[in-house]
């Protein structure tokens, strides 16, 4: 991982996040693109399209990804004491006890939980020093922002900065090369909470059906979908399966990357160890594919006694940004399984009188 890379890998994973308190990221990405005259447009719902677009008549294609992750809000509070209501994937066993980080106007306090996670998913907590600002806080817990030893890349929130990272990592090689392309970063907000942002493009239509969208996630690792061994090609999760021309095309682009590209490697799987968007953009109509970063470590930060970091692989983030530039600068159009079903087609010409005879 070059060093460019490598920085904004970090300056994403580091950012503090909760569903439906995205804002940092939500700066972040604006600066990220202005910087690089990308325009950043807002939908009613607060997700955001960076758009790079060059050249003329170049076909389009989104690359989506949530800017939340597991984590709290503050729904009252008391100088250092308080009461939080959790949002997403949590392990009861974490509370009471745990380490936690309150975000209060841009101040990050450290805590703990001190009660254990009552019915309607909300606790008590303690600070280090008094809360100043009680709305508009939220936390998660207190874990390593982002640490890269070789290959490992720990933080408290892959799922799914590091997703995050991948599309602005590939606007930048766009921005740099000068490239045609006609590129749709997606940036979508409360996917933990059950696809909220994902249901606001869908009812605003902020991606049009015709623009094939393809959705980056982290994902449990499975057998055939290890961590190291490559960006993986989603071909559905826990409760469907995606569009098949465009896993098509980006299976036909991995190949060739695999070729032509010294040290590429990916992977295909379908990736049950949860649900995506994707799932959601398919059950609207829209051309629909997948990509994941598979997933070690601790999944939604559920450690067997303490709260603790997930995990991806360093080259596996090199080969998913490689994986969307292609993408980005060939992407899905029409149907590219009609070669393979015109072979076919011959193929069953010169053999169909076998069958007639037998």
């Amino acid at each position: 991982m070059d060093n460019r890379t490598k920085k904004i890998v970090k300056d994403v994973l580091s950012l503090p996040t909760a569903p439906y308190h995205e804002g940092v990221v939500s700066n972040f990405i604006r600066d990220f693109a202005d910087k690089r005259n990308i325009p950043v447009k807002s939908d009613p719902y607060g997700n955001l399209v960076a758009r790079y677009r060059k050249g003329n008549g170049v076909k389009p294609v989104a690359l989506a990804a949530h800017m939340d992750h597991p984590g709290f809000e503050v729904i009252s509070g008391n100088g250092r004491t308080g009461t939080a209501q959790w949002f997403g994937a949590r392990d009861p066993i974490h509370f009471p006890g745990s380490r936690i980080i309150i975000n209060s106007n841009g101040f990050e306090v450290p805590g703990r939980t001190t009660s254990s996670l009552r019915e309607d998913n909300t606790f008590d907590f303690v600070a280090n020093r008094t809360i100043q600002v009680v709305d508009s806080a939220f936390g998660y817990w207190n874990l390593t922002p982002v640490e890269i030893n070789g290959d490992r890349i720990s933080t408290k929130a892959a799922d799914n900065l590091a997703s995050c990272a991948a599309i602005l990592a590939t606007l930048d090689r766009l921005y740099r090369s000068e490239v045609n392309a006609n590129l749709w970063g997606v940036f979508t907000r409360a996917e933990e909470v059950g696809f909220m942002g994902a249901g606001g493009i869908v009812e605003a239509g902020t991606v049009p059906k015709h623009v094939p969208i393809i959705v980056l996630e982290t994902s449990l690792a499975l057998q055939g979908a290890e961590v190291g061994n490559g960006p993986v090609i989603r071909v559905g999760d826990r409760t469907s399966v995606f569009d098949p021309r465009i896993e098509f095309n980006i299976h036909a682009l991995a190949q060739e990357l695999e070729r032509n590209k010294r040290g590429f490697r990916y992977q295909r799987q379908l990736m049950s160890g949860g649900s995506c968007e994707a799932t959601l953009y398919v059950l609207y109509g829209m051309a629909v594919g997948a990509l994941a970063f598979p997933l070690g470590g601790c999944y939604h930060n559920i450690g067997k006694r303490k709260p603790a970091e997930e995990c991806i692989s360093a080259a596996d983030t090199v080969g998913m940004i490689e994986l969307c530039t292609a993408i980005a600068m060939n992407p899905p159009s029409g149907d590219p399984r009609t070669a393979l079903r015109k072979r076919f087609e011959r193929s069953f010409k010169t053999r169909r009188s076998k069958l007639q005879d037998c």
